[in-house]
């Protein structure tokens, strides 16, 4: 029995680019075509448990020719890719967490009183970072995100950001605390998802790259491929 495979392939979230969506579609069925040449077993989402149901009553009605998709990147991609091969459902393996225990608006606030010059560094890499995926082009948008290199960069970002606050109020650390747990969970669902032979999908924000492959990587379990052997057509790693 083959090893097990996930291809990890980061994106931008679309609902807030409808434009971009609109004026695309080209392009949206380009990248579509290419990681269909993947031929997944399985497709993830970065979607909750909760809503899975709900999910797959629209792939089942996009599959039957009755459903429009929305600007959602799940709707516009994963639900295409999963039609072309006749994949039976999706798979949301995202965590139902509280991200708001502090909220990010109370860590940049204690930054800006008691840590501007720390505030300044994380908000001059966040416009680092920003800039850097400001692709007109999907295709290059999506290349962009899923650089070895920029999932390096924002973890330099999140390590600055776990160093505001203070030993009796560690916010940063606090705030990350429930993102680590997403990613954790979305990992262990993932795993929980594998089973030996498959070739999985996993559809997730570009912000949780990093620590996704890393957590996959160090169980061990199954091995990971990179987007940009499809994506660029060569097999060649995008750092």
């Amino acid at each position: 029995m083959e090893d097990a495979q996930i291809l990890v392939m980061g994106s931008v979230h679309f609902s807030v680019e409808p434009d971009t969506v609109n004026n695309q579609q080209k392009k949206i069925l380009e990248v579509v075509d290419c990681l269909k040449e993947y031929e997944p077993t399985k497709i993830a989402v970065e979607k909750s448990f909760l809503l899975e149901e709900e999910i797959n009553k629209r792939y089942e009605l996009f599959q039957a020719g009755a459903f429009q998709p929305a600007y959602d990147e799940v709707e516009q991609f994963a639900f295409r890719i999963g039609k072309a091969l006749s994949l039976p459902r999706l798979h949301a393996v995202d965590a139902q967490v509280d991200m708001d225990r502090p909220p990010l608006s109370q860590v940049f606030a204690w930054a800006k009183e008691y840590q501007p010059d720390l505030l300044k560094e994380i908000v001059e890499m966040q416009h680092e970072l920003n800039q850097s995926r400001q692709k007109t082009d999907i295709m290059e948008k999506l290349k962009e995100v899923n650089r070895l290199e920029y999932g390096r960069r924002l973890q330099r970002l999140y390590w600055k950001l776990s160093q505001i606050g203070d030993r009796s109020h560690p916010l940063g650390v606090e705030w990350l605390n429930q993102w680590y747990l997403r990613d954790l969970t979305i990992t262990a669902n993932l795993l929980k998802l594998t089973e030996p032979g498959d070739r999985v999908l996993i559809w997730i924000g570009a912000d949780h790259l990093h620590l996704i492959r890393q957590m996959l990587e160090d169980s061990n379990q199954v091995k990971i491929i990179h987007p940009s052997l499809f994506l660029d057509g060569s097999n060649k790693l995008a750092e």
